[in-house]
């Protein structure tokens, strides 16, 4: 019986979800709950976001490798040489292998699967479809700013979006969304294409 939603997201629900809820506890544990502009929260805050972007780029590729997957299991088994060759092809070169799971990103590394993502997200979602890439985008954003100690990007961040808890939870919730609606998207998208979504 074929499945209705990919390995992806089940792992994004299950051990993606866990590696951040624990990073929550810890939070909550050093802080008390307290608020405040104490270094250790300062620097758990950032790691939240830093954390949150990889697990989103992983989930990313975990779902464009499914779907290539699922293109190749078409053509023969799995020990067939021909299917080995054609799955390269499908992520060699993958922009999620070099970046972050930017918007331009997707949409160039699902293009080679023939889907225009972000074109089908909309028409799927117009309304939270929009506000999906925005907070991809913003968190791509800081992520970067965090990650490579660029101080005056890091200053500009969080004078449009502090980088706290309130704001770690906003964008994961949003994230949340997207990952279900991108799975969405492209298990229709490869039922139309090849008859068929998710690997048993």
């Amino acid at each position: 019986m074929p499945r209705s939603h990919s390995r992806a997201l089940d792992r994004w629900n299950q051990s993606r979800r866990g590696s951040l809820d624990s990073l929550e506890s810890v939070h909550s544990t050093v802080t008390g709950g307290r608020r405040g502009r104490q270094y250790a929260t300062e620097q758990l805050n950032l790691a939240l976001f830093v954390s949150l972007a990889a697990e989103f780029q992983g989930y990313c590729r975990d779902l464009h490798d499914d779907a290539a997957f699922a293109f190749t299991d078409r053509i023969g088994s799995e020990s067939d040489r021909w299917t080995d060759v054609v799955r390269s092809a499908l992520v060699r070169g993958r922009k999620l292998d070099q970046g972050n799971a930017h918007p331009s990103s997707l949409g160039s590394d699902f293009q080679i699967l023939g889907l225009d993502l972000w074109r089908r997200v909309h028409v799927a979602y117009p309304n939270r479809g929009k506000k999906w890439n925005e907070s991809l985008t913003a968190l791509n954003i800081a992520r970067n700013a965090i990650a490579h100690r660029n101080d005056a990007q890091l200053a500009a961040v969080k004078a449009a979006q502090p980088l706290n808890l309130a704001s770690f939870r906003r964008w994961r919730r949003s994230l949340d969304g997207a990952a279900t609606g991108f799975d969405n998207v492209v298990g229709a998208y490869l039922t139309e294409t090849i008859g068929a979504s998710w690997r048993t």
